[in-house]
């Protein structure tokens, strides 16, 4: 029901931090490196947020994300 009411993806506060990141270009290796986890987690969180965003790819989860106003 909350997602009725709020149609934006609830993102966590890593999956903002990893879609920052890459609305800036950068490849996962460099995410990892600036986030100081693994290329495989950032990975993960890329997953996750392709599915709360409904978008199968990087420049899908920016243009939504820069749409729906989750990009500072």
């Amino acid at each position: 029901m909350s997602r009725l009411r709020d149609p934006r993806p609830t993102l966590t506060p890593r999956e903002r931090d990893i879609l920052a990141h890459l609305a800036r270009g950068l490849a996962n290796h460099a995410i990892a490196r600036a986030l100081h986890i693994s290329e495989a987690t950032v990975k993960t969180h890329l997953r996750r947020i392709y599915d709360k965003l409904g978008v199968d790819t990087r420049a899908g989860a920016v243009a939504v994300a820069k749409e729906q106003r989750l990009l500072p």
